[in-house]
């Protein structure tokens, strides 16, 4: 649909202009909203002057920020605070605090909000408010939906909201905007709360409340076999997926109908997120700030009491991260490849390793192959399956284990232990099978499931080693191998294909529900159409590298000699020694020794007494070159001892 700039408000140029650079378009691309624009004039003049009765009520019926203010007296324009002035000399902001009658001797209205103007009269009926709290967004919707039911007839809005409290809110303050106004205080022809909250007017419109149940799991069960013409979800971030897919059924029969969105961001990366994001829908973005109340009081009080997350998304209405996410967004983005499951093969000189998260039939099991390259030291997804057959899921599972194994050759498998106990054994009795086989024997890839397949339960415990004091140390299974993950996402170690959706929104959604007593975390997946499974069967193939790759795992001992500094000076001389101990260079034992208590001086034990008499390790000259130490009469006296002590002192020698 072509619009013509010339005759719309410069709102809709910014709209453009943001919209291209949003979505990063390039000559030839079309603009993806549908809409008219907001015209300069609702009606042109020429016309406007030939209507007899009343030119404003004819603007009203077009114009939702006209209509409001003839029949709602509801403002959100009020440039000179006129309207500021009026109504509190009429005494009807008696319920307003003193601070707003401060601002208002300083010549500001809390009347003038033209950002809700442009949010009301955009006429795309695809919108996403992203707004800060208390900017005035429930007010918008509330009043754009009285605009639509009393403007049309027969026509039906649905307003669907987390919680029932906010529903409450909405319709409480839609009654409020009704009885308030002398033209439609009787208009209402029922009203009940319930099964549903409904107004309904002699017009034959009526605005219904729904709430979504997302806590109980209800995915807005109660909007189902219901239609509309214009669909309103309120707090749209706090909804489930399943919320709003189950919601928007409702306007199939109206194709062309109204869907607007309306929230302050949590961060999470789910329906609302997806929508500000789409080329079909306007987003309008107002961070707090905007409110006429906003001051430097408040700007300092918000800044100290929220934390640095909670700051951008209460009143900034940024997405950036949520804030009990276990991953974050930036890091999850950092990670996307090019690369696809399709298109990966084996590699020689990479290792690779394999997780399985067994399921019910209902939901599957789970299979990643991650890849380590030594080339770029990275971890590649090369590989996803899910099987989900019924009657034999798990004998399929355990098959398809065999076959990843022939085409990845893995090191390790790695399995969830609590559902697959039985699949652990019979995964090993295959490797076991094999190996007793004479037509495949110990070398088939088959051979290998009796060693590589180990089970690793999440609600136990597993031993790892530290690697500073080379201690085995008891670890939370399921936060070691959360948190190994983390690390590696942070340390942009990971690569995934950009394709993998799910496995996209399993990672943002993922976050820690309450920490326990102990100070062990507890998780839980947000999106419940995404699920965990295929997040758990990724990370069971990265803790296989952390266990058996690392020094987390399999300890690693130096092989290097070093050696200590009264030897340093030597060791130039005793590179050229002979096979015999006669021909290496003799030195004076007096001054060896005299040398050596002036180098010993801090060194560890250097006030010490040195017993020349006695043969020291690595005293003798050629023991760099590996040859026995010189005997000393004492020595064979006793027995064969290669270093001799001090025979036990007598008396006379005190």
């Amino acid at each position: 649909m072509s619009i013509d700039l010339r005759q719309c408000e410069k709102a809709c140029e910014d709209c453009i202009r943001c919209y291209a650079k949003k979505h990063k378009l390039v000559s030839g691309d079309k603009f993806g909203i549908r809409c008219e624009g907001i015209p300069k004039e609702f009606i042109p003049q020429h016309i406007l002057a030939q209507v007899k009765h009343d030119p404003e009520l004819s603007l009203a019926m077009l114009d939702p920020v006209r209509w409001a203010a003839k029949f709602l007296d509801w403002h959100c324009l009020d440039p000179d605070g006129s309207i500021w002035k009026r109504k509190a000399l009429e005494g009807s902001l008696k319920d307003m605090p003193k601070y707003v009658e401060e601002k208002a001797k300083e010549g500001k209205s809390i009347f003038h909000r033209p950002y809700q103007a442009t949010m009301m009269r955009c006429s795309s009926n695809r919108k996403v408010f992203r707004c800060g709290r208390q900017i005035g967004k429930s007010e918008c919707l509330c009043v754009a939906i009285l605009f639509a039911i009393y403007t049309h007839e027969e026509f039906i809005v649905e307003v669907i909201a987390p919680y029932q409290a906010q529903i409450d809110l909405i319709f409480m303050r839609l009654l409020s905007l009704i009885k308030g106004s002398s033209t439609y205080q009787n208009s209402v022809k029922r009203n009940v709360k319930a099964p549903n909250y409904t107004i309904e007017l002699h017009n034959g419109s009526a605005v219904k409340g729904f709430t979504a149940a997302s806590r109980s799991g209800g995915n807005a069960g109660a909007s189902r076999g219901q239609h509309a013409n214009m669909l309103v979800f309120d707090e749209a971030d706090y909804l489930n997926q399943a919320d709003i897919d189950a919601a928007l059924a409702v306007i199939i029969n109206h194709p062309d109908a109204t869907v607007w969105m309306s929230s302050t961001p949590t961060g999470k990366r789910q329906s609302f997120y997806d929508s500000s994001q789409d080329k079909m829908f306007r987003e309008f973005h107002y961070p707090s700030t905007v409110n006429p109340n906003w001051s430097e009081d408040l700007e300092n009080f918000f800044r100290s009491r929220l934390s640095s997350i909670g700051y951008k998304h209460e009143i900034l209405a940024d997405f950036g991260e949520q804030e009990e996410g276990v991953y974050q967004v930036r890091y999850v983005e950092a990670a996307w490849s090019d690369h696809t499951y399709a298109g990966s093969k084996w590699t020689p000189g990479w290792v690779y390793n394999i997780g399985v998260d067994w399921n019910d039939v209902a939901i599957g099991t789970t299979f990643y192959v991650i890849g380590w390259n030594p080339g770029d030291t990275r971890f590649y997804l090369v590989d996803k399956q899910l099987i989900q057959r019924e009657g034999w899921n798990q004998i399929a599972a355990c098959q398809k284990v065999v076959e990843l194994n022939r085409l990845w050759h893995p090191r390790w498998i790695y399995v969830d232990h609590g559902f697959g106990h039985m699949q652990v054994e019979v995964l090993h009795q295959m490797g076991r099978e094999a190996i007793m086989d004479k037509a495949r024997g110990a070398l088939h890839s088959d051979a290998r499931l009796a060693k590589i397949v180990k089970p690793f339960e999440f609600g136990g415990s597993i031993e790892v080693r530290d690697p500073f004091t080379k201690q085995m140390v008891k670890k939370p299974a399921k936060p070691f191998m959360v948190e190994s993950s983390v690390r590696l996402f942070e340390n942009s170690a990971i690569k995934f294909p950009r394709t993998d959706e799910v496995l996209t929104k399993a990672l943002l959604g993922y976050k820690i529900k309450r920490v326990n007593q102990s100070g062990t975390p507890v998780y839980e997946q947000g999106d419940a159409q995404a699920g965990d499974h295929f997040l758990d069967a990724m990370n069971l193939a990265l803790v296989a590298f952390v266990l058996e790759e690392s020094e987390f795992g399999k300890p690693k001992y130096d092989p290097y000699i070093a050696y200590t500094t009264t030897r340093v000076e030597n060791i130039a001389k005793e590179i050229n020694a002979t096979s015999r101990v006669a021909e290496l260079p003799q030195m004076n034992q007096s001054s060896r020794v005299s040398g050596m208590e002036e180098r010993s001086t801090g060194l560890p034990a250097a006030n010490t007494n040195i017993n020349v008499r006695n043969n020291k390790i690595w005293s003798w000259p050629g023991w760099s070159a590996d040859l026995p130490p010189p005997k000393s009469p004492r020595s064979t006296q006793q027995g064969g001892r290669m270093f001799s002590r001090p025979s036990r002192p007598k008396r006379s020698n005190f």
